[in-house]
Order: structure tokens, then C-alpha cells, then sequence
């Protein structure tokens, strides 16, 4: 099994309709990861964030996310954004109220 190496963070479970969310990508291992891009999915939607950047052992990045997808504002319910680095990915799970 492969060990992890890189981990997703949100301030928050549940954010309110239009509220800015922010998602803070880690890189908990031992060598530098390349993390491409988040998928952010849930409630009908998917969304991609692309990130294309190379963080080295301890260091993290920031994607923010303004709960927009394809023009138009997502719908409330239950969301998943994976984060894909390499051959690995990390997730984090999370709601927005209507």
C-alpha cells in the first residue's frame, strides 16, 4: 500500500450558499509531489480546480473556490473535493446549505 502524501484541509464542514471556500492541499511525505488539479463534486455538479504546482516535504498550497461551476452557482448538498497528485490523491468531504 502506497503512503500517503498529500492531505486536503478545509476551515469548515458545512458552508453557507455562496460563501468562499477555501481547500489547503499538504504534502505529508517524505518527497515533492506534483499536485495537478481538485475535483470538486456533489449535488449534480463537478468542478475542476486546476493547481499545477510542485510542493516539497511540509509545504501546502491554497485553492480557493467561490462555489461557481460552468457560469453558474452550484446547488446546495453534500460535496467531495479530491485533490490528484501524481498516481495518488487526498479528499475531504463536505455541505452547503441552501
Amino acid at each position: 500500500m502506497e503512503a500517503v502524501k498529500c492531505k486536503v484541509q478545509l476551515s469548515s464542514d458545512y458552508y453557507a450558499r455562496g460563501e468562499v471556500i477555501f481547500i489547503v492541499i499538504s504534502n505529508v511525505g517524505d518527497s515533492s509531489i506534483q499536485v495537478s488539479k481538485c475535483v470538486i463534486e456533489g449535488g449534480g455538479a463537478s468542478v475542476e480546480k486546476q493547481v499545477n504546482q510542485l510542493l516539497r516535504p511540509g509545504e501546502s498550497t491554497t485553492v480557493m473556490w467561490d462555489q461557481y461551476g460552468d457560469g453558474d452557482m452550484v446547488p446546495p448538498g453534500q460535496y467531495v473535493v479530491r485533490c490528484i497528485a501524481g498516481e495518488t490523491s487526498c479528499s475531504s468531504s463536505f455541505s452547503i446549505s441552501p
